[in-house]
């Protein structure tokens, strides 16, 4: 199966316009192909290669001063399949309540097209065996059970609605991941185990060796930790950190829901220095490690949107409703509509600093090198507060120079205080996911007095 082409998408969508009884209505076309292998320290333990057409047709029968509105979709694109989700769709949306708060489709749009990686595309299981063997190879010349994934996935994406809007676009992801540690289930939480990724749009930009090494020799060295006690700590984060931090701000920080709602730490404060002053934060599908779609879930073009200015807070991204709501422009952030979740910043760009990771070491003195963070959830949406503990490696630093692992801490801090008390931005961002799920690009972090709470482990 090949992605649909633009004229193939848009002429499906057009026959669903050209049978739809409705006064508005919403053609949606989503296509991906996903290769991956998963592996273990004995080699390869799952692996597919999936193709997934998805047609949603949302509809609308205007009633007084609203629309009533349902949605269906069709696992196929085949024109029975198709002419069924329509239907249901309009059976559905005659028997809905009114929303009399609804704003009507947009129209046409210039939207800049973007095409996948055809390399990526036609990535191999021949050539992900190849990224494995080197992984496991290496892992077993140092005395490491090894595990992770291969993958490449393209996707592409169309719209087409009945005021006009035509837009389609595609995207390319590729990654390598390795978890290396001692043998035993508790290796996370003694010691001996870190975990390395590349994620990038194209598969010839992954870093195979780079993770291998990174993940080796990181785990070689977190073995046998040092007991230390929970206190608050100067640490140098690294990018996987900041990510398992930032990740939480996309829709709960920088949304438009939450914002009207009061939970949002841009409630009340725009205009106002939040962060430090090297902080700036960016919403960009344009980014060259990102490579996102130009355009939202209801079609509205998208670029790059600024967040934070050098610690100061810009306003909420919105979608049409919540713009309209608030008297705010329409950023283009909308999700899949219809959706109560709220817009949300889906491309999170932390914009890079000047210094290198010798100088933040140095600029650290004493603290902490922490290379990951997981199980990290909300305990208060205000502030942010998050816990969560550290994972793949703790290095204590001192006079700058790393040293020995530490055990592994659990932590209770505001986001926003911690991004108030950086002291320094690294010099390189990269993209990074976090173990929650959601990918942004980051640099490294120097935070003052990080709030760690407790020990992961007794």
């Amino acid at each position: 199966m090949a992605l649909l082409e633009e004229d193939h998408a848009f002429e499906i969508a057009d026959a669903v316009l050209a049978a739809s009884e409705a006064d508005e209505t919403e053609v949606a076309i989503h296509c991906v192909e996903d290769r991956f292998v998963r592996f273990g320290h004995e080699g390869p333990t799952q692996s597919a290669d999936r193709e997934r057409y998805d047609l949603a047709v949302r509809v609308r029968f205007r009633d007084g001063g609203g629309f009533r509105e349902a949605k269906a979709s069709s696992g196929s694109l085949d024109e029975a399949s198709v002419l069924d989700a329509l239907g249901r769709a309009e059976i559905l949306a005659r028997v809905a309540s009114p929303d009399p708060g609804a704003v009507p489709l947009g129209g046409a749009v210039e939207v800049e097209g973007t095409a996948p990686s055809r390399p990526t595309q036609d990535h191999s299981f021949k050539e992900k065996a190849e990224w494995i063997e080197a992984a496991l190879r290496r892992c077993e010349s140092e005395g490491l059970h090894g595990g992770g994934l291969a993958r490449t996935t393209v996707a592409s994406r169309s719209l087409v609605n009945s005021a006009g809007r035509r837009v389609h676009g595609a995207t390319s992801r590729a990654e390598f991941a390795l978890t290396c540690a001692d043998g035993g289930a508790d290796a996370e939480t003694v010691g001996g185990s870190a975990s390395s990724a590349s994620v990038r749009c194209f598969v010839d930009q992954v870093d195979v060796e780079g993770v291998i090494e990174d993940a080796v020799t990181s785990a070689v060295r977190a073995r046998d930790p040092e007991d230390v006690g929970a206190s608050p700590m100067d640490v140098l984060l690294e990018p996987q950190a900041v990510a398992a931090l930032m990740t939480f701000t996309s829709g709960m920080g920088f949304g438009a829901r939450g914002f009207h709602e009061g939970s949002s730490f841009l409630t009340g404060r725009v205009g106002e220095r939040l962060f430090a002053e090297g902080i700036s934060i960016s919403d960009d599908p344009t980014h060259p490690d990102l490579r996102g779609l130009r355009f939202d879930g209801e079609g509205t073009p998208r670029g790059a949107h600024a967040l934070v200015s050098s610690g100061t807070a810009h306003g909420p991204v919105t979608d049409a409703s919540w713009a309209h709501q608030l008297g705010l422009p329409n950023t283009g952030h909308s999700q899949a509509q219809p959706s109560t979740d709220g817009p949300s910043a889906g491309h999170l760009v932390v914009a890079e600093g000047d210094l290198s990771r010798e100088e933040l070491l140095e600029r650290l003195g004493d603290g902490l090198l922490v290379r990951q963070l997981h199980y990290v959830n909300v305990v208060e949406p205000r502030e942010l507060v998050l816990t969560g503990m550290t994972r793949g490696g703790v290095f204590r630093v001192k006079d700058g120079v790393v040293g020995r692992a530490i055990g592994n801490l659990r932590f209770t801090q505001s986001l926003v205080e911690a991004l108030g008390a950086v002291d320094g931005v690294g010099d390189r961002a990269t993209r990074v996911g976090s173990l929650m799920g959601g990918e942004l690009v980051a640099p490294s972090l120097l935070i003052r007095g990080f709030q760690f709470t407790s020990k992961a482990r007794s």
